[in-house]
């Protein structure tokens, strides 16, 4: 299995190659194992922290180290720093690449750029790898973590490291509809940690394990799709985030923020209506009336709220998105006079909507039923809540569909804000439905970001100071969907702990204007 057993145990002998800013240094011994010291304090002993793992369980995880070149960053997106490529290989039939990027801004971060390619004359079967895994040496007052994984049961973010404690972190679908995260683990100490995750402008289906050892708290990254490597083909790993800091969490995000920002992903602007405190209906749940909505206005207002949301039970299915008639009889019109009737209580109107589901007997489902996402036996995903499937994000008519239902929303009907609900919004599987054309089935995955977007800048093409909230419940927010909300909620927390490191960890990924 990818990932099980120990680090192979490396001999004691001094370092050939260091490779450091002012803050991290990465020592390789002859073999490629490195070790990690922070600010002259030694985190990690040598260990074999990348590996390649071959069909028929064989690990290769030790290079004999070749050359080491050092040279001067140009000025990029991350501004100047410097460069270390080491060059190592496994016999005569791996070559292992490991280029390591310091920029003068980050001290203490790596960006780390790992390269393995096959060198002999037979075709190789890759099952997996691992990359950046060492053991933080233990401390007396023991260690913490962070994962930016998620899970059904909706554990904490921040966990202490206990004996035995072992949390995979995939950032794919961890459940049906439960999945994607924030591609970061974070593990520390008293007086020092390490980061670990990748700085890619898409998802990427790899694993952050993290788990206690009898000497410390091991962490790394881990692929375990199988693919083919023929003679003198290379498999290039995901740009690897290496961090070593001081205190939790929140300073690895933060820097993983800024850097991801000036690659592209950030934060969206965000209007002061964002800040703005709020009421929501959700309280008389779906069974809600009209009446029950409005009267509770002043009341609201005198208690100083000045959104009002209108949340589920307002449809008559999740996929159609049709009018409930029974509440509102003249449909559209009186959910437009209803916007109307908030706005003159002196509060702003938000919708609640759960896009990419669709329930079974729906109008969607026997018209469209192409537009669901399949996996590779043609199965659906399920979405629990609702009882409903999942659409693609990836297939063009359904990225047009729900942006018609937004143009409804805001323009039409007048309402200010829009609540995306949903713990399906986060992670959607690979999408083997043959009639989307995937060049790859993780198209799906990758473009569930762009769905977001496309959402987001249709609300704001009508409204540039709507507000777009997205609460994946119970999820470790998606990072690459933060460019289409300018909204975070707790997303259903489970105790005022939950509430302050998700407070703690939005203002790290999103930074110090993110609405909380």
């Amino acid at each position: 299995t990818v990932g099980a057993g120990p680090l192979r145990a490396m001999a004691a002998e001094p370092p050939l190659v260091e490779a450091a800013d002012s803050a991290l240094t990465i020592a390789f011994d002859s073999g490629m194992a490195s070790r990690l010291t922070r600010a002259g304090t030694v985190l990690t002993g040598f260990d074999a922290a990348d590996a390649l793992w071959l069909g028929g369980g064989e690990i290769i995880d030790r290079f004999l180290l070749l050359d080491h070149d050092r040279a001067p960053l140009p000025s990029g997106p991350h501004g100047p720093g410097t460069r270390h490529t080491l060059r190592g290989v496994a016999g005569d039939r791996i070559e292992k690449t490991v280029a390591i990027a310091f920029h003068d801004r980050y001290p203490g971060v790596a960006l780390i750029d790992i390269r393995f390619r096959n060198i002999g004359k037979q075709p190789l079967t890759v099952a997996g790898w691992r990359a950046a895994a060492h053991d933080l040496l233990a401390h007396p007052a023991g260690a913490w973590s962070y994962a930016g994984a998620s899970y059904p049961d909706r554990r904490d973010w921040v966990q202490p490291v206990a004996a035995g404690f072992d949390q995979r972190n995939f950032m794919g679908m961890n459940g049906s509809d439960y999945g994607g995260g924030t591609p970061v683990a974070a593990v520390w100490r008293l007086d020092a940690g390490l980061a670990v995750g990748h700085v890619e402008t898409v998802p990427k289906l790899i694993a952050l394990p993290v788990s206690h050892q009898p000497g410390g708290t091991r962490i790394s990254m881990e692929g375990d799709t199988a693919a083919p490597l023929g003679p003198g083909e290379a498999l290039e790993l995901p740009r690897l985030f290496l961090m070593a800091h001081r205190g939790d969490h929140f300073a690895p995000l933060d820097a993983y923020r800024r850097i991801m920002a000036e690659r592209g992903i950030a934060a969206p602007p965000i209007p002061d209506s964002s800040y703005a405190p709020i009421w929501c209906g959700w309280g008389y749940g779906h069974d809600f009336t009209v009446d029950q909505i409005i009267g509770t206005l002043p009341k609201a207002k005198a208690l100083g709220l000045d959104w009002a949301v209108l949340d589920d039970g307002w449809q008559t299915s999740e996929g159609d998105w049709k009018v409930d008639r029974t509440k509102f009889p003249r449909g559209g019109a009186d959910m437009k006079a209803f916007a109307d009737r908030v706005k003159a209580a002196g509060m702003r109107p938000r919708l609640w909507f759960a896009p990419l589901t669709v329930d079974p007997g729906t109008d969607l489902m026997r018209d469209h039923p192409e537009m669901l996402l399949l996996d590779r036996s043609g199965g659906a995903q399920n979405v629990t809540w609702w009882d409903g499937f999942t659409l693609c994000p990836a297939h063009p008519p359904v990225v047009a569909y729900f942006q018609e239902h937004i143009r409804r929303i805001i323009g039409d009907w007048g309402f200010e804000g829009i609540k995306f609900d949903g713990q399906h919004l986060n992670g959607v599987a690979p999408c083997y439905n043959p009639a989307h054309h995937h060049a790859r089935p993780e198209a799906a995955v990758e473009k569930l970001q762009d769905f977001w977007k496309a959402l987001y800048d249709t609300a704001i093409a009508i409204n540039p100071q709507a507000v777009i909230e997205l609460c994946p419940c119970g999820d470790a927010f998606a990072f690459h969907n933060i460019p289409a909300m300018n909204h975070t909620p707790a997303s259903d927390p489970e105790s005022s702990w939950q509430v302050r490191l998700k407070g703690k960890s939005l203002k790290a990924l999103i930074g110090p204007s993110a609405p909380f």
